[in-house]
């Protein structure tokens, strides 16, 4: 069977859930079974900035299950806080999303966006402004809860099912950066993109090429559209996003590499942060590397590599 036609095939009948004991649950021809998800429809605004109390983060959620949202009681959002050099905070939950909030969408979908306030993630774990950091962390975790008893989170699931800017977009988490905002021009514009240490496969994105780097959903957000080495001509480029967080360069997470990303058999590579962020000048953008993970999360399309570091190089033109 051809790569084509096995995704074909998949994007039919491949659907995982996240439930409370992580098992996975799969639909096929003989026995259908459909996990519930929420995508991620847009965001709108995913950093905190270090000097504004007021921000919010916003993404515009829609609600899946197998009656078309009917099923939906709840979602449950859930925070954490992470202090730069130090262990995570215990979570907390943050609010509570009744199914009366959520709205009927233009697909027929319960829609509804979710929003966190700084000051409300400052409130939740007794902190002020003056106890927040540059490139410290807030990490929302939303817990999907089902009329019949059932419930879908984070945990075992696929990388298409996680993955932004795809069909599904159901990664469950996101996270916060607290930034200092920069320029919108800043890290814009076109930029040579060199490999300076190959992925698992070789060069992730394949020969040095001229990239257009632009401005993203949030204030240090950057994007810029790529082919993973395994694509093909047929696919258009992805998406890939990078947040500048004051002097690192933070790689985004759930990033798909190709609808044909794997080796033999999906689901495909995911890329994601390294354990470690390239260090820049957030006042200097002539020049600066990306540090990434092909693998992410173990995702590493059946490749047999598990989590491999990538690391490329961007050269302003």
């Amino acid at each position: 069977m051809s790569k084509s036609v096995l995704v074909t095939f998949l994007c039919c009948f491949f659907i995982i859930s996240c439930s409370n004991d992580d098992k996975v649950a799969l639909t096929n021809a003989e026995d259908r079974e459909i996990g519930a998800y929420v995508r991620t429809t847009e965001t709108v605004n995913a950093d905190f900035s270090i000097h504004n109390p007021a921000d919010i983060f916003r993404v515009e959620l829609e609600v899946h299950d197998e009656q078309n949202g009917a099923l939906l009681e709840a979602i449950e959002v859930y925070l954490t806080y992470k202090k730069t050099g130090a262990l995570p905070s215990n979570e907390v939950l943050l609010k509570t999303l009744t199914s009366d909030v959520f709205v009927i969408g233009q697909f027929g979908k319960p829609i509804s966006p979710l929003t966190v306030s700084f000051e409300e993630a400052l409130s939740a774990f007794n902190l002020t402004m003056a106890d927040m950091s540059c490139k410290d962390q807030f990490e929302v975790r939303i817990n999907q809860k089902l009329t019949d008893g059932r419930s879908f989170t984070t945990g075992q699931s696929s990388s298409k099912i996680l993955a932004a800017d795809d069909f599904w977009s159901s990664p469950f988490c996101y996270t916060i950066n607290v930034i200092d905002p920069i320029a919108e021009d800043m890290f814009t514009g076109f930029y040579l993109l060199e490999s300076v240490l190959d992925g698992p496969l070789g060069p992730t994105f394949g020969e040095p090429q001229l990239v257009e780097v632009y401005k993203g959903h949030s204030t240090n957000v950057r994007e810029m559209r790529l082919r993973h080495r395994l694509s093909i001509e047929q696919e258009q480029p992805r998406i890939f996003r990078f947040t500048i967080v004051c002097d690192e360069v933070v790689f985004s997470k759930d990033l798909l590499s190709s609808k044909i990303g794997f080796c033999d058999m999906d689901p495909a590579i995911l890329l994601g942060p390294d354990t470690e962020n390239a260090a820049i000048d957030s006042n200097d953008d002539t020049v600066f590397e990306l540090w990434f993970v092909e693998g992410y999360l173990g995702f590493d399309g059946n490749c047999g590599f598990g989590t491999a570091p990538s690391r490329i190089k961007l050269s302003k033109q």
